[in-house]
């Protein structure tokens, strides 16, 4: 019954759902999400970045070196995805075309484990009806109040 309030509350990307790559560190929300960072090298402005995102393949060539070049490991809405330069980052923002969970950006890279995404912190939200009855239920014996 509260599950509308849950979707509301957009995750926080952050370091806690992504992992550290050879070509930079990824971070990502399960619905939507994958962000990419590749450090650039001093000096380098957008001019000397070349990005190519398709539904299936990155390519990522930095200063004339390719950094990142491959098939995703999921696909993505490439019209939705984008790239900017950002404190000394390349930037690249992917739209998933599906819901879940990312071990890897690129299918050659080596995968993260994700298994421990789903242990969300404890939210009433996520709980049964009668899981919550239970609860007051000890909270109330808790606090000496008869329910």
């Amino acid at each position: 019954a509260m599950s509308g309030i849950q979707s509301d509350i957009s995750e926080p990307i952050d370091d806690s759902k992504g992992g550290t790559l050879p070509w930079g560190k990824f971070q990502q929300n399960k619905k939507d999400t994958v962000i990419m960072y590749l450090p650039l090298p001093e000096g380098c402005s957008g001019r000397n970045v070349q990005v190519k995102i398709t539904s299936k393949s990155l390519k990522a060539v930095i200063m004339g070196e390719e950094r990142v070049a491959g098939d995703l490991c999921e696909r993505v809405v490439a019209d939705d995805s984008d790239w900017q330069l950002e404190d000394g980052h390349l930037v690249v923002t992917l739209q998933k075309q599906n819901e879940g969970w990312w071990d890897r950006v690129v299918a050659k890279d080596v995968p993260i484990d994700t298994s421990k995404f789903d242990d969300v912190p404890f939210v009433m939200g996520d709980m049964k009806e009668h899981e919550l009855d239970s609860m007051r239920d000890m909270m109330g014996r808790m606090l000496g109040g008869a329910s």
